[in-house]
């Protein structure tokens, strides 16, 4: 009787004993879970910044096209002028001509 009980002491240790090294095995993975977590977290606040970043040289870029277009339809607008009044002066040219 006793001897059953020692025996069962000990596998009660044992298993108490692999309990604890589970236990321990699954605090060292919490921890690095939790390492890993906060380095994933400010990798994520670091692409975030860059995502603002980019959005901000985007709009930048918007607004460069904007004032690009802008200024590309005005050189148009003042090519057509001096091309309608270049043909005016050729033809006042011609009816100068005609008349001397």
């Amino acid at each position: 009787m006793l001897s059953e009980k020692s025996r069962q002491n000990m596998e009660l240790q044992d298993e108490q004993g692999r309990s604890k090294r589970v236990l321990d095995e699954k605090f060292f993975e919490a921890g690095k879970n939790r390492d890993e977590s906060n380095s994933k977290g400010d990798s994520v606040v670091d692409l975030r910044s860059q995502v603002a970043e980019l959005e901000r040289d985007i709009d930048l870029v918007k607004s460069q096209r904007a004032d690009m277009f802008r200024e590309i339809t005005r050189l148009r607008d003042v090519q057509d002028m001096k091309t309608r009044e270049g043909l005016d002066q050729s033809e006042r040219a011609k009816a100068l001509e005609f008349d001397l």
